[in-house]
């Protein structure tokens, strides 16, 4: 029998008006004199709410302002301050470059995947806990024990892979109620892959990217809920959030979009949706619109879909869902309005050699001569037919 992982973090807290029991919940971890990272509108919003939570239970600290960019020079500047400082944990409070530079500098050993063979930094960050405050529920990294760190020019330099998974995960969902809408259902975009991504990760026998091992039941369990909630409370989650307001529904999918995906994902496994998601960077520049990581990733699970050849009744389900909650389902609504075959073959082609579609039906163990494990041609067509599928419910709504 196989040994089997499930990653994740420690503690996890979330509520309405959870950052007032930030200070007590610190104290758990005998935490006495922490580092809080956050760029400067993070801060004028939740920073007093922080400081009085913290003062209140005797606690020293420190603000620093995060720079904007995950860099390696930003991520030193961070273990820098803290080491200097005396701090013993590291607070991150904000969107996703935020809290991957604040977990990296928190870390000790960290492995970057992205050299062959990986390369292991013995002293990547300063060795104290790291502690996740995610301020906007756009996707499920909070959670994870990964940072991707970027060059100055805007490219992924290195993806960082750490022995641990934060040691705390706090998430208000007063603050998420009131941050952009969008990013609330880009998050549910990231969310709806990782019910098909681990069943198809759990089908073929694929072991975890994170883990290189394959999936617990109760990984597999936690993406159904993921799915679950998505499917019953998106719709009534978007409501709220349009009014500002952190109700059932809220509650819900930020669960299903943090703590549900995000341990889904880790422990789980990727596969053709974040391997068609993740290709349409290649043409990045054809979109009149940024679309962010969820909604890339929602367009490549109807992708996978399609590919998988489910059948009607349920993709009428699926890209209902998105349509309702306003994900894209068609190439006008990613703002690829006219896009051409030749840059859809681009992205095919992307998708077909990202390591992540190896877990996909069919797809081969190693790249054959053009660097493939799928072929790239049937992805060309399930892209189409997506947005074909997602033009003809629209008629027919």
């Amino acid at each position: 029998m196989a040994v089997r992982v499930l990653l994740a973090p420690l503690r996890y807290v979330q509520g309405p008006d959870a950052l007032q029991q930030l200070g007590e919940q610190l104290q758990i971890f005998r935490i006495k004199n922490p580092l809080v990272l956050a760029p400067p509108e993070v801060r004028e919003k939740i920073g007093s709410t922080i400081a009085e939570s913290l003062e209140s239970k005797g606690l020293t600290f420190a603000f620093l302002e995060f720079g904007g960019e995950c860099t390696w020079k930003e991520v030193e500047r961070i273990k820098n301050a803290c080491v200097k400082g005396n701090h013993d944990a590291i607070v991150n409070c904000g969107g996703g470059k935020t809290l991957d530079a604040g977990r990296c500098a928190a870390s000790g050993a960290a492995t970057n995947m992205e050299k062959d063979p990986p390369e292991v930094i013995p002293t990547c960050g300063a060795g104290v806990p790291c502690i996740n405050v995610p301020t906007i529920a756009a996707t499920d990294a909070s959670t994870s024990a990964a940072s991707l760190i970027y060059s100055e020019k805007g490219t992924v330099e290195a993806t960082m892979v750490f022995p641990t998974n934060p040691t705390m995960v706090l998430v208000d969902t007063s603050v998420i109620a009131k941050s952009p809408v969008r990013l609330l259902v880009s998050g549910m975009g990231d969310a709806l892959a990782t019910y098909f991504e681990a069943d198809m990760c759990h089908r073929t026998a694929s072991p975890c990217l994170q883990t290189n091992a394959p999936s617990t039941r109760t990984a597999r369990v936690l993406g159904r809920l993921c799915f679950d909630l998505l499917m019953e409370h998106g719709v009534q989650a978007l409501a709220e959030a349009e009014a500002g307001l952190a109700g059932p529904g809220i509650e819900a999918i930020v669960e299903a979009n943090v703590l549900l995906s995000g341990l889904g994902f880790e422990s789980g496994g990727l596969s053709a949706s974040h391997a068609v998601g993740q290709a349409f960077h290649y043409i990045r520049e054809r979109f009149r619109q940024r679309l962010f990581h969820g909604e890339l990733v929602a367009f490549g699970t109807l992708t996978q879909l399609l590919m998988e050849g489910r059948e009607p009744e349920f993709l009428d389900r699926i890209f209902g869902f998105c349509r309702a909650v306003g994900l894209p389902t068609t190439f006008d609504e990613m703002t690829l309005d006219g896009v051409t075959d030749a840059e859809l073959e681009k992205v095919a082609l992307a998708a077909s050699k990202d390591i992540l579609i190896r877990s996909f039906v069919g797809a081969r163990e190693i790249r054959d001569g053009q660097g493939r494990f799928f072929d790239h041609w049937e992805i060309l067509r399930c892209l189409k037919a997506a947005d074909a599928y997602g033009r003809a419910l629209a008629k027919r709504s």
